[in-house]
């Protein structure tokens, strides 16, 4: 990574949620200078490192144009989202404060010429994609509201992009996993079979997902600041390009615990996606970025930090 950051200073939205949190650790570990605005609707008080300055609010809040003005942040990463896709099928406004924020941070990184803005995106954004492991360039498939709104994200991060010349990077992630994760299939598993239950899953348990791991993505998140402002498409995927079913998912994390794998099947939900993986290739040749952990050893290590915190994550 090429891109200074001790002293600068950095804004991170979502930034006592999973992905955010340990990103905002990775920043400090920089030197970077570094804000945390995030209302705690699904990030964790306990998370937020200590040297980072905290504001408590939701990013669709006015205030957050204040906060903006008096932390003059270089560099803006979004990483606030409503997380509960389920939820979302069935009530697409809970996705609109998320994009409410946004534009508000947009506006102001247009006025105080912010030199980049970092913005987590989701694999889920292509749908059902038969082509896989799915590359940038493969169009959307909107198999729920959630991808509706993070590609119109994108759209608009495009439009500040030309319009205003706010330089931007996109980060399409697959599943991220990892410790602090609380919301999830993944955490679901790990919750109940600790406790000596099993959990429960929609489908015949054969739906695949692309796991990454979240020292992966944060190597990520930060290589990303070395994307040069003039770059014609700054958008990339951020997976390992291997399928993992459900139903392997569930015996991996089962005979970890020593537990017997035996998940309660329901009938499928609405807005699924029944295969998802991700071509890496794009960040391979422009950033070198590569994923280093195994979906054995990431699990490994999330289940020993759930274990610490005697599962309740």
């Amino acid at each position: 990574m090429a891109y200074d950051l001790k002293g600068r200073k950095v804004l991170v939205a979502g930034g006592a949620g999973f992905i955010g949190s340990h990103t905002v650790d990775a920043l400090i570990e920089k030197g970077a200078d570094v804000a945390v605005v995030d209302d705690l609707s699904s990030g964790q008080r306990e998370n937020i490192n200590p040297k980072a300055r905290f504001y408590e609010t939701n990013i669709a809040d006015p205030e957050v144009e204040r906060i903006i003005d008096d932390e003059r942040p270089e560099v803006i990463y979004n990483f606030a989202f409503y997380v509960f896709v389920p939820k979302s099928v069935d009530d697409p406004l809970l996705d609109m404060d998320c994009l409410t924020g946004l534009l508000r941070i947009l506006k102001k990184a247009r006025d105080q010429e912010v030199k980049k803005i970092v913005y987590s995106s989701s694999g889920f954004v292509y749908g059902n994609n038969p082509n896989l492991p799915v590359k940038e360039t493969e169009p959307f498939d909107y198999v729920s509201a959630y991808t509706v709104s993070k590609s119109t994200a994108e759209n608009y991060l495009r439009f500040f992009k030309k319009a205003f010349g706010v330089p931007h990077v996109i980060l399409r992630y697959a599943a991220v996993y990892g410790p602090r994760q609380v919301t999830g299939a993944m955490a679901d598993y790990i919750r109940k079979l600790a406790a000596g239950k099993q959990a429960e899953m929609w489908g015949d348990g054969t739906k695949t997902r692309d796991y990454v791991f979240i020292r992966d993505v944060v190597r990520a998140n930060l290589m990303a600041l070395d994307v040069a402002d003039d770059h014609p498409d700054p958008v990339f995927n951020i997976g390992t390009g291997i399928e993992t079913t459900l139903n392997d998912l569930y015996r991996k994390i089962a005979g970890i615990l020593g537990k017997e794998p035996a998940p309660i099947y329901y009938p499928d939900r609405a807005g699924e996606q029944v295969r998802y993986c991700l071509d890496n290739t794009k960040i391979r040749k422009e950033l070198g970025w590569e994923p280093r952990y195994s979906l054995d050893e990431g699990l490994k290590e999330t289940i020993d930090f759930a274990r610490s915190k005697d599962f309740r994550i």
